[in-house]
Order: C-alpha cells, then sequence, then structure tokens
C-alpha cells in the first residue's frame, strides 16, 4: 500500500522529534587495535599471536586535519563510544527525514499554471523577421 501524504507528514514529525532529543554527539570514530612490541624474545613475536592490546585511538577531522587522541579502557572511552553513537543515530534519522521529505514532494500536486494578464505582458516578444536588417549608405 503506498504511502498518503498524512502518513508521511506523521513520520517526519516523528523523525524530527527524535532529532530534539539527541544529546551529546562528536564526529569521529574509535578504533581498537592489537600490536607487537618488536621484542624477538616476546610472546607476541609468535605468527598466531595478535599482539598486545586492545590499544583505542579516536580519530577525528578538524579543520581538515586528522586529529588522533591515543585512549585506554576506562570511563573518557565509553564517553566518547557513547558520543559517536549519537552522532552515527543522528546522521541517520537525518538521512531518513530527508528520504522522508523527497517522498512528500513527489506525492504532493503540481499547481496548475495560469496565465495572468501580467504574465503576459512579461512574455519576450520575437522578432517580426530573422532576416538581419541592411543599414543604407
Amino acid at each position: 500500500m503506498p504511502d498518503t501524504i498524512e502518513k508521511l507528514e506523521g513520520r517526519r514529525t516523528a523523525l524530527l522529534e527524535r532529532l530534539t532529543e539527541t544529546g551529546d554527539m562528536r564526529r569521529g570514530s574509535i578504533t581498537e587495535v592489537f600490536r607487537p612490541c618488536g621484542k624477538p624474545t616476546c610472546c607476541c613475536a609468535g605468527a598466531d599471536h595478535p599482539g598486545h592490546g586492545p590499544y583505542y585511538a579516536f580519530t577525528t577531522k578538524v579543520v581538515g586535519k586528522t586529529r588522533t587522541v591515543q585512549l585506554r579502557r576506562g570511563p573518557r572511552l565509553d564517553k566518547l563510544e557513547r558520543e559517536v553513537e549519537t552522532y552515527r543515530q543522528f546522521r541517520a534519522t537525518s538521512e531518513e527525514v530527508v528520504q522522508v521529505n523527497e517522498a512528500l514532494c513527489d506525492l504532493r500536486p503540481v499547481p496548475a499554471l495560469r496565465e495572468t494578464a501580467a504574465r503576459v505582458g512579461l512574455k519576450k516578444k520575437s522578432p517580426r523577421s530573422s532576416k538581419p536588417r541592411s543599414r543604407g549608405k
């Protein structure tokens, strides 16, 4: 069953309300890596060992430059994970609002074009002849 204008407007209203409830957020990503330490006698030197870790890094763009902050497990990492996840949800909801608005635009009728006296006066008039005029010498 195709969506109606009323259903789409209700969906858009619900999405916009969800956006107003958005909490603290930030752009970026958090990565988790395991690294070998480089000591030849360490257990991480084995081929089947993943390395030491996990180590965490928060990466974001600031004025066109990449900024990375190294993190450890703890409250700061937990806070950043919540903020990054909130931003992902914000972006997904914003994209959904755009899709609903585009569907609404497609469903709304196009207003009929009316020729009014003022509009007729604005029309360009074509020249009477396409031949170039010659100027007398």
